[in-house]
């Protein structure tokens, strides 16, 4: 479950393309090109003069332009171009959206993100319990034999090998429960750290209503 969340924190959402968001400034292409027979251009040049041009410039795709014809009258009307930085602006709010959207799916409430976040937490808790467990079982049985080779050292006597087998498995399996427990620990925290994004972004969508 966790590795499945990390991989939707890391996912990168795929989108339409810029030029799905704006298929490229008006007038571009065969609208440009496609001018009637003694059709014209009308169009504000840069200082502010109404010009009639028979050319296109960049400003006035721009800025927007009419198509008239030989008596003036408009044929056609085109809205100014959106700018680059609107553009990619519209982009990114759609991006959001559609990874506000996803979440919503998965969380229809931070609420519901805190109780998943829980349900995982709870479970690497159990974990750590039972850890502990273990290595209280352990703890007294090596105490045992810890014991028994303290008895034999003061009889002048070596130690069992069958004894010092069990102190060297013992401390081992102990070790390697310490380890363990450690993993949840952390476990524990790499959750709380993907969820808090989740569970403040939910929040922020639900006062932004």
């Amino acid at each position: 479950m966790r590795n499945s969340l990390a991989a939707f924190l890391m996912l990168v959402v795929l989108l339409p393309s810029a030029a799905s968001v704006h298929a490229g400034p008006p007038g571009l292409g065969a609208d440009a090109d496609a001018l009637p027979p003694g059709a014209l251009y009308r169009f504000r040049a840069a200082d502010g003069n109404l010009m009639i041009s028979s050319v296109l410039p960049e400003q006035a795709i721009q800025s927007g332009y009419e198509v008239i014809d030989n008596r003036g009258r408009v044929l056609k009307v085109v809205d100014a171009a959106i700018p680059e930085e609107e553009r990619l602006k519209m982009r990114q709010e759609m991006r959001i959206r559609h990874q506000d959207a996803q979440l919503r799916r998965l969380y229809p409430t931070p609420e519901d993100a805190e109780r998943a976040r829980d349900r995982q937490t709870s479970s690497f808790r159990l974990g750590i319990d039972y850890a502990r467990g273990i290595i209280g079982q352990l703890d007294s049985k090596l105490a045992e034999e810890v014991a028994k080779a303290a008895a034999a050292e003061r009889a002048g006597k070596p130690v069992p090998e069958v004894v010092q087998g069990n102190i060297d498995l013992y401390t081992r399996q102990i070790r390697e429960q310490e380890e363990k427990i450690a993993e949840f620990e952390q476990d524990i925290i790499a959750v709380g750290e993907d969820f808090a994004p989740i569970i403040s972004r939910l929040k922020a969508i639900e006062d932004s209503k």
